[in-house]
């Protein structure tokens, strides 16, 4: 199983994808389209949906960034709501061999950083939060002790994703979920980043545990913060409200894609829709 796709959903597409191309980049990949039933209740939207989505890629082969505007529901604003600590979807990381460059081409698009970059095993790395989504980004500088090493081109682009991260109330939850039953790789061994590098994104005195988790050459970062105690998403929320919507792993192995499925309903967590057709 691999860590697949990182859904964010964007008060404007159009700026999102400016910054991501032009600023990081990424490659459009597509635009389209999508409403019904179905997709409404693979989202929990109620009996219908619509909404815009386009698709960007970087280096990496089944690697994707996904960018929602829903119209139906409409999308409600929720910059400044949610901190880089509280519960759900916070943040994701990617690698940049032209990392002055990609800060430079930022700047030049209104996006500054949100600390000064911090030196880790020699490199730097540094954080901004994108305006139109809300979520934090945090940019490596690309070198032979960036986590997972350097990722090779399946595409000829310059970022690779390196991880995507998960604020929790429950790691045994959370591990039995994504390891026993979504099949990510635990790496106890790997440590991603340390509570004093949270700092590049603006987490002082931070307490917290956590486990690292690899899906393909992407990782999963699952945090349960004591200090600064998270706060729950709110109980109106929506996975078409503005924000980091969800991660994604997947195969293009159909009989594993099926066996998936069927440990995560005998793990008893909850699908909120029929098992994927699948062929092997």
């Amino acid at each position: 199983m691999q860590l697949c796709q990182i859904a964010l959903c964007s008060s404007d597409i159009p700026q999102s994808v400016r910054l991501f191309t032009e600023g990081l980049g990424f490659a459009e990949a597509g635009t389209r389209v999508l409403w019904g039933e179905r997709i409404a209740q693979i989202q929990e939207l109620g009996d219908d949906t619509a909404f815009t989505i386009s698709w960007l890629v970087g280096r990496q082969d089944m690697v994707q960034l996904e960018l929602f505007h829903h119209t139906v529901p409409p999308q409600r604003r929720r910059l400044g709501e949610r901190g880089p600590a509280d519960l759900g979807w916070t943040r994701f990381g990617v690698a940049l061999p032209d990392f002055d460059a990609a800060l430079e081409r930022l700047a030049g698009l209104g996006v500054e950083p949100i600390a000064e970059p911090r030196k880790v095993d020699g490199l730097r790395r540094v954080a901004f939060v994108e305006p139109y989504v809300g979520c934090v980004v945090e940019l490596f500088e690309e070198g032979a002790a960036t986590p997972g090493g350097i990722r090779p081109r399946f595409y000829d682009l310059v970022p690779a994703v390196v991880y995507a991260a998960l604020s929790v109330a429950d790691l045994d939850a959370a591990r039995r979920f994504y390891v026993d039953a979504l099949g990510l790789e635990e790496e106890p061994g790997t440590v991603l980043h340390l509570p004093e590098d949270e700092a590049v994104w603006g987490l002082d005195d931070v307490r917290r545990e956590c486990f690292v988790a690899r899906g393909g050459d992407a990782y999963l970062e699952v945090v349960r913060y004591e200090e600064p105690a998270p706060r729950p998403l709110p109980d109106d929320h929506l996975l078409s409200d503005q924000g980091f919507m969800n991660a994604a792993v997947g195969t293009r192995d159909g009989a594993e894609l099926g066996a998936a499925y069927e440990r995560v309903v005998a793990g008893g967590f909850r699908a909120n829709s029929p098992a994927p057709r699948v062929s092997t």
